[in-house]
């Protein structure tokens, strides 16, 4: 079978080593450059007709002028940076080789999100071929720092809604990674499930830390910096904060109703049930998630030997932080947990982004395209447990909507992050289509 060419160019992104770090003298920003060589070469109309803008270090900006300046001009984004491949010899295929095997297109950034950068791309250029000339404005946007969660002026996404902002842009809509159609195994149904992200909750690292005198562990007291900071962490986990059912969560849920067996009479009407129905949803990781701001004690330090009692014991505690709860809120509640003589202080962090409306036809547009990839699936809108870019432009827009067209199969989503990350070959031309309506028929449908 003859490999679709969209694939083909999404080989030679993945054939670049864009890894994003923390620590700025780790990034290989020359693999970023290359990168935009290579998106020269592939849409040469593209560079033709749109104006490219270089944001912070490496992100890219492009601008398709239209016809009418007042209508809202939309935005697709994704980004090219990508996480670290770890253990490489874990993986079946190198992590930039872009191998084509076994139906998947291998390497790290096929699903996360390089290939909405080739599907996004070779839309615009077969509209370009075609002739259209767009209506409204038109931007495309590509982060360099996603991965690393950038903020303020480090933060290319950031940069590129200020730089908008300061145009007197407003956008009619943003559309970026967060959702795609998945098995609805995930969610305990036989369908599959098209999630289309609307919110994302927010994140935070939060220290507790104990200070103590030190010493040789020969002579111990009863209680060391270090079991006590780990009590804090314990009482933490022990006493979650409260739960909470969000709008796009209840339209998740029913939904879903129909075909959750037993389940079904909780789930049709969860604010009626919802006093039996949280207790359902605690059971499980992923619907505890949605209900609540979560922690998750992921790190721990204290003395540098064995033979020596710590003079200073800390870990550090992830929180997802629900919309509706603030990283002040959910800091106030740890410190409340964690008693006297425990420090707790935000390391960093970001507040759960807005609520994007589901009530409006731009938002059934796009549920209907989404319906048009997969007709049998379930269409719904979605809390983004992770974090994407689109938040940082709720500034200048408040339809800000998450969704990759694509399915992604049980190995796809196994690898996102992971080893062996792969993506189905098969699904790149309806990707492309999803694209193409969504810009012809995007101003009829703006509210």
């Amino acid at each position: 079978m003859k490999t679709d060419s969209t694939v083909l160019r999404l080989k030679e992104l993945i054939q670049c080593q864009t890894v994003s770090s923390n620590n700025l003298e780790k990034i290989d920003f020359n693999e970023f450059f290359r990168l935009h060589r290579i998106l020269e070469q592939q849409y040469p109309l593209i560079h033709q007709v749109l104006t490219k803008k270089t944001i912070g270090k490496a992100s890219l900006l492009y601008h398709w002028r239209g016809q009418d300046p007042s209508v809202k001009p939309f935005l697709w984004m994704a980004h090219m940076d990508v996480v670290p491949v770890g253990d490489e010899t874990q993986w079946s295929h190198g992590p930039f080789s872009g191998d084509l095997s076994d139906g998947y297109l291998w390497g790290r950034g096929t699903a996360d999100t390089k290939c909405l950068i080739s599907v996004q791309m070779d839309a615009v250029e077969e509209l370009i071929a075609e002739g259209y000339v767009p209506p409204q404005d038109i931007y495309l946007f590509y982060g360099h720092n996603e991965e690393i969660v950038a903020f303020g002026d480090r933060s290319g996404a950031h940069l590129a809604m200020e730089y908008l902002q300061e145009q007197g842009i407003v956008l009619g809509c943003v559309l970026d990674e967060g959702g795609s159609i998945v098995k609805g195994s995930t969610m305990g149904i036989e369908k599959p499930i098209a999630v289309i992200g609307v919110s994302e909750k927010g994140s935070v690292h939060v220290e507790l830390k104990v200070h103590d005198k030190g010493g040789h562990s020969s002579t111990p007291d009863k209680t060391t910096a270090l079991s006590r900071v780990a009590r804090a962490a314990i009482a933490v986990e022990e006493h979650p904060m409260p739960v909470r059912l969000l709008p796009m969560v209840a339209d998740m849920l029913k939904t879903l109703a129909p075909y959750m067996g037993i389940l079904k009479p909780l789930l049709d009407d969860p604010v009626r049930t919802w006093p039996m129905l949280h207790k359902a949803l605690e059971q499980k990781a992923m619907t505890n998630a949605m209900i609540r701001t979560t922690f998750a004690v992921t790190m721990a330090q204290g003395s540098a030997q064995a033979n020596v009692l710590p003079e200073t014991a800390s870990v550090v505690i992830n929180c997802r932080v629900l919309p509706g709860d603030t990283m002040e809120s959910t800091l106030q509640h740890i410190r409340e947990e964690v008693g006297e003589g425990v420090e707790a202080r935000i390391l960093s962090g970001k507040n759960p982004s807005p609520i994007s409306p589901t009530n409006t036809s731009l938002f059934s547009f796009i549920c209907s395209l989404a319906q048009e990839l997969q007709t049998d699936a379930l269409v719904t809108p979605y809390l983004v447990m992770g974090g994407t870019d689109s938040a940082k432009f709720y500034p200048i827009c408040e339809a800000v909507y998450r969704f990759s067209p694509f399915y992604f199969d049980e190995n796809t989503m196994a690898g996102v992050h992971s080893v062996n990350e792969r993506i189905s070959v098969s699904g790149f031309s309806e990707a492309v289509q999803f694209y193409k309506k969504f810009a012809l028929q995007y101003r009829s449908n703006l509210n």
